[in-house]
């Protein structure tokens, strides 16, 4: 079952398209519904972060962790959900990352395009720093300025924001913030991820969590 998902994830594949090997396509969509409502990618995400860390000889749990998000143009499905973003010009969804200094994700979240990633940042943090208590401070890039006082004043939290003076045009990395990007472009190669083709918050963020999942597996 766990491989069927991930092929899927990994294809991008329609459900009824999935190989006859994994058995009936409706059994697996709705054994992954169910695990998506209990939560177990994440808890799975968890059990296999702690893992790859012991084998870099790290604590099981950061004490920092890194935020940044990513706008994805929308599929047909989700008009309730997708919204449109005037920067980018597109309808889609906002996605939102944490991970820790070595770049593992520790949480993901998906929300609408057009929420700000102040607001979709502190809702993945709000869920993620009370099942994390070693956590001690927040890395970001400029966008997360609005962090600094509800983090500090609700979880004891301090945000570090980070940035560099470039030219117009210019890229330069941020470190340790090139992390984040680095984990987008990870689960950019899940196919599923090309676009936001589901139609909840819910089943979006779901599909991350498989994509993170999988990376991780590659790693033990």
């Amino acid at each position: 079952m766990v491989n069927a998902i991930l092929y899927q994830a990994r294809t991008g594949c329609q459900w009824r398209y999935l190989p006859g090997e994994f058995g009936s396509w409706n059994t697996i969509w709705r054994t992954f519904c169910r695990w998506r409502d209990r939560g177990l990618w994440q808890e799975a995400m968890d059990v296999l972060r702690r893992r790859v860390r012991r084998q870099h000889n790290r604590m099981p749990e950061p004490s920092m962790v890194m935020v940044d998000t990513q706008v994805v143009k929308g599929g047909r499905a989700g008009r309730d959900f997708h919204q449109s973003h005037a920067k980018y010009r597109l309808r889609g969804a906002k996605r939102v990352v944490a991970v820790d200094y070595l770049g593992l994700p520790v949480g993901a979240r998906v929300v609408g395009a057009r929420r700000h990633e102040v607001g979709a940042a502190r809702d993945l943090l709000d869920y993620l720093l009370p099942r994390h208590p070693r956590v001690s401070s927040v890395l970001g890039d400029r966008g997360f300025r609005g962090l600094e006082g509800p983090l500090a004043r609700e979880h004891g939290v301090r945000v570090e924001i980070k940035h560099r003076d470039r030219a117009k045009g210019e890229f330069k990395p941020i470190r340790p913030l090139w992390r984040v990007e680095d984990c987008f472009a990870e689960l950019g190669r899940w196919r599923r991820l090309s676009r936001s083709f589901e139609a909840t918050p819910a089943s979006a963020t779901a599909w991350m969590q498989v994509a993170c999942v999988g990376w991780l597996l590659s790693m033990i």
